[in-house]
This record gives C-alpha cells, structure tokens and sequence, in this order.
C-alpha cells in the first residue's frame, strides 16, 4: 500500500501540467499564465504564441517553432529547448535556470533581465542579441556563435566560452578570464579599455 501511495505521488509530480492548460496550448496557442510543467511539448508549434508568465518547468520543447513568440516573465527552469528555434521570441524576466538550449537559435531575441544559470546553450546560435540586463553565471556555449550581440558588463569568468565564435561581439565592461579575453581578440570581438582579463 505505501509502495502505490510513493508510486501515485511521484506519477502525479512529474505529470504536473494541467490537462485544460495544455488542452488549451494546443488548440489556441496562446496560454497567459499556464501550467505546462513537465510537459512533452517536441515540436510543437507556438510561433507568435502568448505564453507570457506560464510555467514551462521541467517542460520538453526540444525541436519547437517559437518564432515570435511571447515567455515574458515565464518559467523555464530546468526546462528542454533542444534544437528549438526562437527567432525575434520575448523571454524578457523569464527564468532560464538549468535550461538545455543545446543548438538553439536566439536571434533578435529579447532576453532582458532573464536568468541564465547553470544552463547549456552548447552549439547554440545567439546572433544580433542584447544581453546587458541578464544574469548569465555558469552556464556552457561551448561550440556555440555568438555574433554581433552586447555583452557589455556582464561577468562571464564561470561560463565556458571553449570554441565559441564571438564575432564581432561587445564585451566593454566585461569580466573575462585571460583566456577568454585572448580567444575574445581572436575572434574580432569588441573589448575596450573597461574590459577586465582576471
């Protein structure tokens, strides 16, 4: 009996979205402040959606069409964007904590006071992005291209930046380690005299 409770308990944790909310999602696209947490949502199709406040934790959205698309102030954490394509998308204030946006397209995409932590945007494209206002600690971009975007002020020393294309990139203000700083030049990114190698 106690085995069935911790069964029916940890089923109804990890299928934790709501059936009308996702119900909803699918048939409107948009769903301001829903509960889509845990859900599998590969592929989908949401571009110009308004998913503004909605909880995505958890949520599979690996391969999904986010183009135009609205997360203002949603919840991602933890959440899979695997191969999504989030051209021109909103995540203005959203929580992008422990994301796997591995190969993921940002471009044009407002990030805002989001937060990126402990988060892998390995192989991603990160192009045209302006990142001055987002919290970015201890997150992967290995192998990713960051291209023409604004990094100004930001500490980057806890993420990985190994092979990361940064052309053209601003990084004024920035605090980057010596290596990255070297790879950095190498790349024709912008530093300036307020940029600190540590």
């Amino acid at each position: 009996m106690r085995y069935l409770l911790v069964l029916f308990l940890f089923v109804s944790f990890v299928f934790s979205y709501d059936k009308d909310d996702l119900k909803a999602l699918k048939n409107d696209k948009d769903c301001i402040g829903c509960d889509l947490s845990n859900a599998n949502l590969v592929g989908i199709y949401l571009e110009g959606a308004d998913l503004s406040d909605s909880d995505f934790s958890g949520a599979d959205l690996s391969n999904a069409d986010l183009m135009y698309s609205n997360f203002y102030g949603a919840n991602l954490q933890n959440a899979k964007l695997v191969n999504a394509n989030a051209r021109a998308a909103n995540f203005k204030q959203a929580n992008l904590n422990g994301v796997n946006a591995k190969g993921i397209v940002f471009k044009k995409t407002s990030l805002s006071g989001a937060k990126i932590i402990n988060a892998n945007f390995s192989d991603a494209r990160l192009w045209h992005l302006d990142l001055r206002k987002t919290i970015i600690k201890n997150t992967n971009f290995t192998d990713a291209a960051i291209g023409m975007s604004v990094l100004d002020g930001l500490d980057l020393r806890s993420s990985k930046l190994n092979n990361t294309i940064l052309w053209k990139s601003s990084f004024k203000g920035a605090i980057l380690t010596k290596k990255e700083c070297k790879h950095a030049k190498e790349q024709k990114a912008l530093l300036n005299d307020t940029t600190k190698c540590k």
